[in-house]
């Protein structure tokens, strides 16, 4: 639902699935601590925002580091960030995803494409996607492309390891697809943001996580991204911000982006790039992702969102 601004709201229930808190946890810090003060609805309901969501969500990430709740309900968000990335979470490192890893850059080594496919196919079929992305593909595409600058590997070699991941990703695309609830998010990168395996690794993990996902590719003109976000009834594009050379024509893209979109869609930004931006340069309607827990807890609160 949007209140009078235009801005999207959700209900207790809906914000509670999307940060983890129970909605009695949710009524006993509004109480006890007023973090935050959600307004009624017609109906008398309480309903929230996108941004007490967000700060809802890192109250919890903090809590769970060890803070309690009475020490920190007052810490402004910026103070709470520097909490959080004083006690960063480690990535999973399982025994099992550093084995899939040493088993795709034999494959690679050994120039067994087929070996590549199948050693990612059984990662996901043993381990939760988020897993699979973050502590097998990411760190395996990692080295791949480091052996390769180093002179180690070929273009060849890299290509199959691509080839690889792109081929597996999007069959779980596919296979997601039947599963899908909720409000429809187009994923893609604009005119000259040519690396598409992080966004394409991005829908997936949505697409896995319910979301109706539609995945563009790489290398789109802003207009057309809008036209087809506009035409499905999306209600957010994500794109992926990649390449520093391009930054400033990224920006112009995105700008391009927001006024050819329908009013209320948002825009998701992520990759290495958008952290290097003031967040002040980004069209309204952006939402910043700098990791992928924020990530995955804006598809969660995506998922839920009832549909228009």
């Amino acid at each position: 639902m949007t209140n009078g601004d235009g801005g999207v709201e959700f209900s207790i229930k809906a914000v509670s699935q999307a940060t983890g808190l129970t909605v009695a946890t949710l009524r006993a810090w509004e109480r006890r601590y007023g973090i935050i003060e959600p307004r009624r609805n017609q109906s008398g309901h309480r309903v929230y925002s996108a941004w007490d969501v967000s700060r809802l969500r890192r109250l919890r990430e903090t809590t769970d580091r060890g803070h309690p709740i009475s020490k920190i309900a007052h810490l402004s968000d910026e103070d709470l960030g520097f909490l959080l990335a004083e006690t960063r979470e480690q990535p999973v490192n399982s025994p099992a995803s550093r084995g899939f890893v040493d088993r795709i850059l034999a494959s690679v080594e050994k120039y067994e494409p087929d070996e590549c496919d199948q050693a990612i196919a059984l990662a996901f079929a043993l381990l939760p996607v988020s897993e699979v992305i973050s502590a097998v593909l990411s760190p395996a595409l990692w080295e791949v492309g480091d052996r390769w600058h180093r002179g180690e590997f070929t273009v060849g070699q890299e290509r199959l390891i691509s080839s690889a991941v792109r081929r597996q990703l999007s069959s779980l695309l596919n296979t997601y697809s039947t599963l899908a609830q909720g409000s429809t998010v187009v994923f893609a990168t604009v005119s000259g943001e040519l690396h598409e395996l992080g966004i394409l690794m991005h829908a997936a993990l949505a697409a896995s996580r319910k979301l109706r996902v539609c995945y563009l590719g790489a290398d789109l003109p802003p207009e057309e991204i809008a036209n087809f976000a506009g035409r499905v009834g999306a209600a957010a594009v994500a794109i992926s911000m990649v390449m520093p050379d391009h930054l400033d024509q990224s920006l112009q893209h995105l700008a391009a982006l927001r006024r050819s979109l329908p009013a209320g869609v948002e825009i998701w930004i992520g990759g290495a790039t958008s952290t290097l931006i003031d967040p002040a340069r980004f069209p309204s309607g952006s939402i910043l992702m700098p990791s992928r827990r924020d990530f995955e807890q804006r598809v969660d609160l995506m998922v839920n969102m009832p549909r228009s």
